[in-house]
């Protein structure tokens, strides 16, 4: 099966819809809640790509 690549600008925008929901006050606590473990995992899935990035470009620089 093959794994779905994850768009950073997409999460991106994912997670400020997220942000702008959760803040709007007008959900109950199990909508929040669950909107809220989705955002956190977006933001784990933002960091690992962010992580890998920094790995490439550190790589890239050392064998400058």
């Amino acid at each position: 099966m093959e794994e779905k690549k994850i768009n950073f600008q997409e999460s991106l925008k994912r997670l400020d819809e997220i942000v702008e929901k959760i803040s709007s006050k007008a959900l109950s606590l199990d909508e929040s809640l669950s909107l809220y473990e989705e955002g956190n995992r977006i933001i784990q899935d933002l960091q690992k790509i962010l992580d890998e990035s920094e790995a490439k470009v550190e790589k890239v620089v050392e064998i400058k």
